[in-house]
């Protein structure tokens, strides 16, 4: 045996592993700091240096994965958990990158293969539980989210005061506008509703005739015969048997009758087919930087460009804040826009009367939507190819509100066909 060939063949082997595992170590410093470039040098030179190294693929599909790059992560996770199918952490990259670029299935067979159809852990049950509500799947969905203590058909309200607790963190502005066709339910059996909600809304959710009191969450959560904590994956399970129809609860939201005609006596003198338009909605955190930038659910403005070539309709902002797009739309001769607007009346007091008075709303997935939609004005919603379960599965209406028509994106961040489409839709609109 040639022993100075098999030392040198060992030693060029352990060089050849300590350099890989110094790339990872400098890498993982830098994402740890948000150094972006320097992150993906080294993990891009540690996969160089051994291309089967998986510690270097997943971490060089977590620097894709914060910085929004998910085709790019989704590759390097699935090599690494075909690698490795007993490793926790690729699994879980791997199904969490499939589902936030809306491969709902492919994340629900990886999840279930490894955990079940009830999983124990929780980060896993706040994972599937969306997936299952998307399709419908209310058998595993109640596994995850049991609802008998909202279930309350069999019982007197008649006189009883009920809070509707809305407070939870998880509900946005949309989804208290979503979730509040539940007061009607419960007023229309004789309960006497008081709403208790974060500081937003509190103008707008005090125009509604079926709750008594808007109470806001800093303040004591008043006495009641029953109470009813309320989220949306929660509201869509015990109202389960409603959602294959169409829903008779609209409308359950109304704007202030005189804000409406200060703003049917702006528009009025205006002929043309009259549409809202907001295009922007919750926006994003950069992993790298901390900035703000637009999510996945936004369209920036150049892409909205084609709608104005049409003849014979009028564009009005509903968008708040925004200013250079706004600018930016406003070289358009049929697109207008407020500066005001829900600035001194309270959070979309002045939308909501504006859209009372307007023939459409074509808007992204924001609380535009939810609120086009309970106020019963027919609304057109653009949704990304990984869109938020309430919308479900492959539908182009919604049960939520029969007022509304939904516009699907066919690949992630491509929003051209959707505004083709829509354009199409509107010609056909004017036509009638």
């Amino acid at each position: 045996m040639n022993y100075h060939v098999l030392y040198a063949a060992l030693f060029s082997l352990f060089c050849f592993a300590e350099n890989t595992n110094n790339s990872i170590t400098h890498g993982v410093v830098a994402l740890q700091k948000k150094q972006k470039l320097a992150a993906l040098h080294y993990f891009n030179l540690a996969v160089a240096q051994d291309p089967n190294n998986l510690n270097a693929l997943f971490h060089l599909g977590a620097v894709h994965f914060y910085a929004n790059e998910g085709d790019a992560a989704l590759p390097l996770f699935k090599r690494c958990y075909e690698s490795s199918k007993n490793n926790q952490q690729y699994l879980y990259a791997y199904a969490l990158c499939a589902n936030h670029l809306g491969y709902h299935a492919l994340a629900r067979d990886i999840f279930e293969k490894e955990y079940g159809a009830e999983p124990r852990k929780a980060n896993i049950r706040t994972k599937l539980l969306p997936i299952y509500l998307r399709d419908m799947d209310w058998y595993y969905a109640l596994k995850l989210c049991p609802v008998h203590d909202l279930w309350w058909y069999n019982k007197d309200l008649q006189g009883k005061k009920v809070v509707l607790d809305l407070s939870s963190e998880w509900n946005g502005r949309g989804d208290v506008m979503l979730i509040l066709r539940y007061a009607k339910h419960l007023h229309q059996v004789g309960a006497r509703v008081t709403i208790y909600v974060r500081h937003f809304l509190k103008e707008l959710l005090s125009l509604c005739p079926y709750i008594e009191h808007v109470v806001l969450a800093d303040q004591p959560k008043p006495n009641s015969d029953y109470e009813y904590v309320l989220t949306t994956d929660r509201l869509t399970l015990i109202m389960r048997g409603t959602l294959y129809d169409q829903s008779k609860d609209v409308p359950y939201l109304f704007a202030d009758p005189k804000l409406t005609n200060h703003w049917k006596s702006k528009i009025s003198p205006d002929s043309n087919f009259k549409v809202g338009l907001c295009f922007q909605s919750m926006k994003m955190k950069d992993y790298f930087t901390d900035n703000s930038f637009p999510g996945p659910r936004a369209i920036t403005p150049e892409k909205l460009l084609p709608l104005f070539s049409l003849a014979n309709i009028s564009f009005y902002s509903l968008q708040v804040g925004e200013k250079n797009a706004i600018d930016l739309l406003k070289t358009q001769s049929n697109f207008f826009a407020f500066e005001k607007l829900d600035s001194q009346h309270g959070a979309f007091m002045d939308t909501a009367a504006l859209m009372k008075e307007l023939d459409l709303v074509i808007t992204v997935d924001t609380s535009v939507a939810h609120l086009a939609g309970a106020l019963g004005v027919p609304v057109w919603v653009m949704l990304p190819f990984s869109s938020d379960f309430r919308w479900f599965s492959d539908r182009s209406d919604s049960p939520w509100y029969p007022n509304a028509k939904l516009f699907r994106q066919d690949k992630q961040g491509e929003w051209e066909p959707v505004i083709q489409i829509i354009k199409s839709e509107l010609i056909k609109q004017i036509s009638r």
